[in-house]
């Protein structure tokens, strides 16, 4: 009988010894993956900067930019999203070129995610071609707020405290952050996590964790700070707590198997499925939207006439601070 606890407890023993070096090899895989997609979205981003310009073609640049994406061994995690003036983010060309350009007085917001093997980084930026006095700061604004947060990065700090500052720093440059919009966790194949960095002090936060992944995201606009989903949608994502639902369209099973298989649940964007069905894209989606096997990501907006900014990186919390992915 003795030996025989002896034996259990060994293989206790065993057993703890190969989940702490099964969780080990899991960290490095993590954080080797999380570095490499960190790397890409860098070069990416040095790469896409300079296109950016008055009379450049959205499609053109969102194409542009996912091709460089999977060209340096990346893949996206999620439709580039290049969002202008009062748009604030979740717009990304349509099936069909829409002819949307840059124009004179435009406030350019670019927002990228890289992946590999499921692991993310997201990060954005904003160029601005209008030379109005009450604009020259906004980009600034949330530069600077983000510069702030990621000071305020380590382990045990509650993110509410992150939004007081930052939210202090936006409206001291006479912008308003928006609510409905900030920074957040960054998990395995989900580009929106538990955790929430929020763009206000007077909203929930969360205890960062050393190892946790956050994308640290500031919006600034000229208006008073909130967004409203527009009737447009042009990204979609998987929604993996709906059970098995009928489906009358061939289409709409051929479809919502290769999202399975393709983009797990990471937003993917219409026009990645037109290049893999000739046909039956639009109708196909159109179902699984109705019965809810996959939802729908509207563009958020501000009010016409507004502008804003979007500055955004990725970090990985350390035992005694972060380390910039992006």
């Amino acid at each position: 009988m003795n030996e025989n606890k002896k034996d259990s407890s060994k293989e206790k023993k065993e057993k703890s010894k190969e989940e702490l070096e099964k969780e080990e090899e899991e960290r490095k895989l993590k954080v080797t993956s999380l570095k490499k997609a960190g790397k890409i979205a860098q070069e990416v981003k040095k790469f896409i900067n300079p296109k950016i310009k008055q009379g450049e073609n959205v499609f053109n640049l969102v194409e542009s930019t996912e091709t460089k994406i999977r060209d340096l061994g990346g893949e996206c995690a999620f439709p580039v999203n290049v969002s202008i003036n009062n748009i604030a983010a979740h717009y990304t060309s349509p099936l069909k070129d829409d002819n949307l350009a840059i124009q004179s007085g435009d406030i350019v917001k670019l927002d990228l995610g890289v992946h590999i093997e499921g692991y993310i980084v997201d990060t954005a930026f904003t160029v601005s071609f209008n030379d109005d006095k009450s604009l020259e700061n906004i980009i600034q604004s949330t530069q600077v707020a983000l510069e702030a947060a990621k000071m305020m990065i380590k382990p045990e700090i509650n993110t509410r405290e992150i939004g007081k500052k930052t939210e202090n720093i936006v409206k001291g440059f006479k912008y308003n952050p928006i609510k409905e919009l900030g920074g957040h966790q960054v998990e395995r194949w989900k580009v929106h996590g538990k955790k929430q960095v929020p763009e206000l002090g007077s909203q929930g936060g969360d205890v960062i964790e050393e190892g946790d992944v956050l994308a640290i995201e500031i919006f600034a606009s000229t208006g008073r700070g909130s967004v409203h989903a527009t009737n447009a949608s042009y990204i979609y994502e998987l929604n993996p707590y709906t059970g098995r639902v009928p489906l009358r369209r061939k289409a709409s099973k051929q479809i919502l198997g290769f999202i399975n298989k393709n983009y797990k649940t990471l937003p993917f964007a219409e026009r990645w499925l037109a290049k893999e069905f000739q046909m039956g894209v639009v109708f196909g989606l159109e179902e699984l939207v109705r019965t809810n096997k996959v939802k729908a990501h509207y563009v958020l907006a501000e009010e016409k006439g507004i502008y804003v900014s979007q500055s955004e990186e990725t970090v990985l919390v350390t035992e005694d601070g972060y380390e910039q992915l992006t």
